[in-house]
């Protein structure tokens, strides 16, 4: 999915929660661009709380599991990469839709129920060149949810967005007890 963002000049949202899937998410993406498996590409991380809490994860390593700990006192900052943006305000965040695609924004919140992801697929979402991933449970009547359930139509901020946008679900990042991870 990231790939083909890249190739084709395109925007990939992703709707995160900002305690642990997001981590995760910057987590597997630094090893994407540090293994040379994608070309670098600007990636917004477009969440005061999650920026906040990266931050934490990344002074308590010690309490991360052993393999990541390890990769830190060597020296890698599993959760950075180069070109990737915290964007803390939100005059930085309103500035993203003028960076020029391909790109990737992860915002919250996780089911899009509000935070500033709302902006970005109420923008994005219209566009089938654009792919939204989703990596969550997305509960009952929240807009994720609706946008997972393959609705044409959504409401946001009481206008009309249609989804034409490629939706993608992954599952192997839920948190949930029962999940695969």
């Amino acid at each position: 999915v990231i790939q083909d963002t890249i190739d084709h000049k395109k925007v990939l949202i992703i709707p995160a929660f900002s305690l642990e899937r997001t981590q995760m998410i910057l987590y597997e993406m630094n090893n994407f661009f540090e293994d040379h498996e994608l070309a670098s590409i600007p990636v917004f991380l477009d969440s005061p709380l999650a920026i906040k809490i990266t931050a934490v994860y990344q002074k308590y390593c010690n309490y991360l599991n052993e393999k990541v700990c390890q990769e830190i006192k060597e020296g890698d900052d599993v959760f950075s990469f180069p070109r990737l943006k915290a964007t803390a305000l939100s005059r930085d965040s309103e500035k993203i839709e003028h960076t020029p695609n391909p790109k990737i924004i992860i915002a919250g919140s996780g089911m899009s129920n509000g935070g500033r992801i709302v902006h970005h697929e109420a923008h994005y979402l219209s566009d089938p060149k654009n792919t939204i991933v989703i990596v969550g449970y997305q509960a009952v009547n929240t807009l994720g949810r609706r946008i997972v359930d393959n609705e044409k139509e959504i409401f946001i901020h009481n206008q009309p967005v249609k989804i034409n946008a490629r939706v993608v679900n992954i599952h192997g990042f839920s948190a949930h007890k029962d999940s695969d991870h």
